[in-house]
């Protein structure tokens, strides 16, 4: 007969006895020679569990979602500052052929001019130049006007231009007193500023062919005071003023290096500056040598004289060579920089090789 519900359950093991007994059951037999009492010990029922979850918490635990990365771009004005790296052909084409070269030594020279002029003007009115107090008000104004050319922020033209005017004012003011003809002044003066311009030119464009035809035109200019000094040396006795002639005749024959290859910048610079010096000593020396006394006033009033002479050609010939480098710079710049010389063997002929004597 069977029992009921309550009863069957009641004559049953709780459930803890029944896996102990389970455990047992599953449990290996202990080595033989092993004492009864020498059981191998059973982790606790609810280690297992717990290992369980430890083991499976690194599976069912996510790491959580990093924050989205965000890239801050630039602001506009401070992408417009990232300046465009300067490239080899770049900086060629700026070397061969620059398209404001001498701006900031114009303002240098307009200062130095400017100091000199003021120099002139005291020393007029100090009595030690020829004209007297008369010509202190014109070296006067000429200084402040050069200096404010110097010190006023303008643009490269203007200053050119203005550098021009200036000493064209200043050489016309310079022949009227000095009592020599005014012909071959002019022609002096004229030289001494377009051939330093011209070989300015030709050094700072070397690869561009109408800087030569330009000291072509400087050297046609400058004739006339090169036949006056050949003339000095060939026609009159030995004297002074023979040595300013031979100094001019040695700068405008070193000129003639400005018509070297585009290699070279023929020393262009050097060249002009010592032309200008050269018509300077020429004019200081012939002064020197039409003196009868060596008077300290007179000494001075010739020295002023070159002094001036030698300040107005400087700023007049830069002056010049800015405007021309302001007219001809673009023009300049169209030049081929990869080209490469022309083979004067011709394209087709070759050297022998060493073998072909054998055939």
């Amino acid at each position: 007969m069977e029992k009921p519900y309550g009863e069957a359950n009641r004559d049953r093991p709780p459930a803890s006895r029944r896996a102990a007994a389970e455990r047992e059951k599953g449990a290996p037999a202990p080595p033989e020679g092993a004492a009864a009492g020498d059981v191998p010990a059973i982790p606790p029922l609810e280690q297992a569990p717990a290992a369980a979850s430890n083991d499976a918490a690194p599976a069912e635990r996510q790491p959580a979602p990093s924050p989205a990365t965000t890239i801050e771009e630039p602001p506009p004005s401070a992408r417009e500052t990232v300046t465009k790296p300067l490239l080899a052909s770049e900086a060629l084409m700026e070397d061969l052929a620059p398209m404001r070269p001498a701006q900031d030594a114009a303002r240098i020279w307009c200062a130095a001019v400017g100091v000199a002029f003021l120099f002139l003007g005291g020393l007029s009115l100090a009595g030690l130049r020829p004209d007297g107090v008369v010509a202190g008000p014109p070296a006067f104004v000429l200084g402040i006007v050069a200096l404010f050319t110097a010190l006023t922020s303008v643009s490269y033209r203007q200053r050119a231009v203005a550098m021009v005017v200036l000493g064209a004012i200043a050489t016309v003011l310079g022949l009227e007193s000095s009592g020599t003809a005014f012909g071959w002044g002019a022609a002096r003066a004229v030289a001494a500023i377009a051939l330093p311009a011209a070989l300015v030119f030709r050094s700072r464009y070397r690869a561009y062919s109408g800087a030569r035809w330009l000291l072509v035109a400087a050297f046609l200019v400058a004739l006339p005071s090169f036949g006056e000094a050949v003339a000095q040396l060939a026609l009159l006795e030995p004297h002074l003023g023979q040595l300013g002639a031979a100094m001019v005749i040695l700068a405008v024959l070193s000129s003639l290096t400005g018509f070297m290859g585009s290699e070279t910048t023929g020393a262009g610079t050097f060249l002009a500056v010592a032309v200008v010096l050269a018509f300077t000593v020429d004019l200081v020396v012939g002064r020197i040598a039409q003196l009868g006394a060596f008077s300290p006033g007179e000494l001075v009033g010739v020295l002023s004289a070159g002094l001036g002479f030698a300040v107005t050609s400087a700023i007049t010939s830069l002056g010049l060579f800015q405007i021309l480098a302001w007219r001809l710079a673009a023009d300049a710049r169209r030049i081929d920089l990869h080209s490469r010389p022309n083979d004067k063997d011709g394209p087709d002929r070759r050297p022998p090789s060493s073998g072909e004597w054998l055939t």
